[in-house]
């Protein structure tokens, strides 16, 4: 729940690879495919050649289609993540479909070629690629899990529209006057008040533990914060702004919540128009 509050490197992105390769065995498939038409493959189930890529590409662009940036199912750190990005719920659903269908026919494809006799080497690539989609497979389910949990809060959200409290139910306006002790014992109250919040967020019917729930509900909190800080600062609404900026404050503060440039511009902003009040 408090993770360290040093600065940490951004975990690696890993789509743009995920294409690149993609791209690569669409080529692939289609110079092999070229190369058994024109009589350049006369080995024994050669046509398996060019169909050993059809289940790479099937399982590459499962993972593609239904890839989440890293920074947003890393639950180590507490990251701001906006509720919106929830839709992709239905994205990952037919990406498992499409990935788990390049697996099976990947096996079928395998089972043929020792049933023909295939070449050695072929054989050794399906049975390669099968161990790599094995090794793969883990990850995908993790972040359909981590999807699955926050459409489920979408659908609690639904049912219960203020999920999540306005934050100006968290503020007073003798708050801007706080500073030193005083000031961090009022942003460590308002943190507990966030974890209560998300606490009560908690159900039986996600997939994630209660630990990682509570960093998601956490995380997704800060992202309203952050988004409703952007509209109030544009609808120069001052009450609203401060009272979302106090709640990223805390968060920042106790949870080491990472911050975006702009919003931290707004902090600052805010910090010299209470010292010039």
């Amino acid at each position: 729940m408090n993770p360290a509050h040093e600065p940490k490197p951004d975990p690696i992105q890993i789509t743009p690879w995920k294409k690149g390769m993609l791209l690569i065995v669409m080529l692939l498939f289609g110079a092999t495919l070229f190369e058994y038409y024109t009589g350049g493959i006369e080995e024994r189930a050669g046509w398996l050649w060019p169909m050993l890529f059809v289940p790479l590409i099937l399982y590459l662009l499962g993972i593609v289609y239904g890839d989440v940036p890293a920074r947003y199912y890393d639950l180590k750190t507490l990251k701001p993540f906006p509720v919106p990005f929830a839709r992709q719920f239905d994205r990952c659903v037919l990406s498992l479909i499409v990935l788990f269908t390049g697996l099976l026919l990947n096996l079928v494809l395998l089972t043929t070629g020792l049933l023909m006799g295939a070449g050695a080497l072929l054989t050794i690539f399906y049975a390669l690629y099968m161990a790599l989609m094995l090794a793969e497979l883990p990850n995908s389910l993790r972040i359909f899990r981590f999807i699955q949990h926050v459409n489920t809060m979408q659908y609690v959200s639904a049912i219960h529209p203020e999920t999540f409290k306005k934050a100006v139910a968290y503020y007073s306006p003798e708050q801007d006057a706080l500073s030193g002790a005083e000031r961090e014992s009022h942003l460590k109250s308002l943190y507990d008040d966030l974890v209560e919040e998300a606490k009560k967020l908690v159900v039986e019917a996600s997939p994630l533990s209660e630990k990682q729930q509570i960093a998601l509900n956490l995380a997704v909190r800060s992202g309203e914060a952050i988004r409703r800080s952007r509209v109030a600062a544009a609808e120069q609404s001052n009450d609203r702004l401060k009272a979302n900026l106090n709640l990223i404050e805390a968060l920042k503060h106790h949870a080491g919540l990472q911050v975006p440039e702009d919003i931290e511009e707004l902090q600052l902003q805010l910090a010299r128009a209470v010292k010039s009040a």
